[in-house]
C-alpha cells in the first residue's frame, strides 16, 4: 500500500467513525485508486480491533470486496502491505485531533 492510499484511507476512516455508511466503503473501493483489497484490509482491521464500532459492518464489507477474506486478515494484510501499527496509530491521533478541533 503507498502512502498516497493510507492518506486515503485514514481520512477516509476518520470521517465514516463520525458519520457510518456500508455503502461508502464500496464505492470508495470501486472509485479507486484505493484497491479492493486494500479497503478489504482496512474494514477487517477495524472490525477486529472493536475500538471503531460498526464490527459486522465492516466484515460484510471486506467480505463483499475481497470474498472469503473474513477470518484471514494476516494474509490479506500480506499481500497489500497494511501496516497495521502505523494505521492504527495515525488514525486514533487523526480522530483524537479531529474532535478536539470541531
Amino acid at each position: 500500500m503507498t502512502r498516497d492510499h493510507e492518506e486515503q484511507l485514514l481520512a477516509f476512516s476518520a470521517a465514516q467513525k463520525r458519520q457510518f455508511r456500508e455503502e461508502d466503503w464500496l464505492e470508495l473501493a470501486a472509485a479507486g485508486p484505493v484497491s479492493s483489497e486494500e479497503v478489504s484490509a482496512a474494514a477487517l482491521f477495524l472490525a477486529g480491533g472493536r475500538w471503531y464500532g460498526h464490527d459486522d459492518a465492516l466484515f460484510r464489507v471486506a467480505d463483499r470486496l475481497s470474498p472469503g477474506s473474513v477470518g484471514h486478515f494476516s494474509r490479506l494484510a500480506k499481500a497489500v502491505e497494511f501496516n497495521c501499527s502505523r494505521f492504527d496509530h495515525m488514525l486514533k491521533t487523526r480522530i483524537a485531533h479531529e474532535s478536539r478541533h470541531r
